[in-house]
């Protein structure tokens, strides 16, 4: 019986399993290994028991601090290793001119487009620590999580499955998959309607218009193929980004394979 993909935890917000997924080689990611979530700071105390049964051993928190000092997440218990970083830089500036384009659908777009080509640009230490967290937790489970668990996420997760081969339409598939598996403006308002992880920006999005909320909100496969896109364009593949930008040893990447196919 194949495991369930989304997982409907109580307070719950796009928590997937990434397991199953082919690699252009006939392997699959082991299911049990790599969780993907948006924010975990409204889940119930069994929602957080269920979690901690899966037998995670890291949680990494791709948020910025004040997302994380307004939304903390729960303890999942002292075995479990937090991988975090003090930073509040990232993509605001791109975000700003999108929001400035409140009833222009075409120009959020765009915006999005290039938060994304320069997303693996401006989380290095992040997305690098994302891999050292999947090393620590073997033979456990890692949890990868933001605030949607889409943009951030959405990346972080993409380079893994790269890095483990996984064909690029499923890497697609994955991260489309958030459209489907939550309902972000809902999420964003939280069940208060004061905010989630994003209060700083949500009066902003809720600005926006209807369509240009979508384009914001949307997993949109070609937001995460800009993403691989760029990263192409310049390293001329996703390995030798990893290798180069992230700084990450091949041995690393040879480890994760063998731990997290099968």
């Amino acid at each position: 019986m194949t495991p369930a993909r989304v997982l409907p935890l109580v307070g719950g917000c796009n928590f997937r399993d990434c397991g199953g997924y082919e690699t252009t080689d006939g392997a699959r990611v082991r299911w049990g290994r790599l969780y993907r979530s948006g924010l975990m700071a409204r889940l119930s105390a069994a929602a957080a028991a269920q979690v901690q049964a899966l037998g995670v051993r890291a949680v990494c928190d791709l948020r910025r601090t004040t997302e994380r000092d307004l939304h903390p997440n729960p303890s999942f218990g002292a075995e479990v290793r937090r991988f975090e970083w003090d930073s509040e830089q990232e993509s605001s500036p791109i975000r700003d001119r999108a929001f400035a384009s409140s009833n222009d659908a075409a120009a959020v777009h765009a915006a999005m487009l290039t938060m994304y080509a320069r997303l693996p640009y401006g989380l290095q230490p992040r997305l690098a620590g994302v891999f050292a967290a999947l090393d620590h937790a073997a033979p456990g489970a890692a949890i990868v999580h933001c605030t949607a668990g889409k943009d951030r996420t959405g990346v972080a997760v993409a380079l893994v499955l790269e890095s483990l081969g996984v064909r690029r339409e499923a890497i697609v598939e994955d991260y489309t998959l958030t459209n489907t598996a939550v309902d972000l403006r809902s999420q964003l308002l939280g069940q208060d309607g004061t905010g989630a992880g994003l209060a700083a920006t949500v009066e902003s999005i809720l600005a926006l218009s209807a369509t240009a909320q979508e384009a914001m909100l949307a997993a949109r496969p070609e937001y995460i193929l800009a993403s691989l896109g760029a990263i192409e364009a310049r390293h001329g593949s996703v390995r030798q980004y990893l290798l180069d930008e992230l700084a990450l040893e091949p041995a690393l990447l040879e480890r994760l394979r063998e731990r997290l196919l099968t």
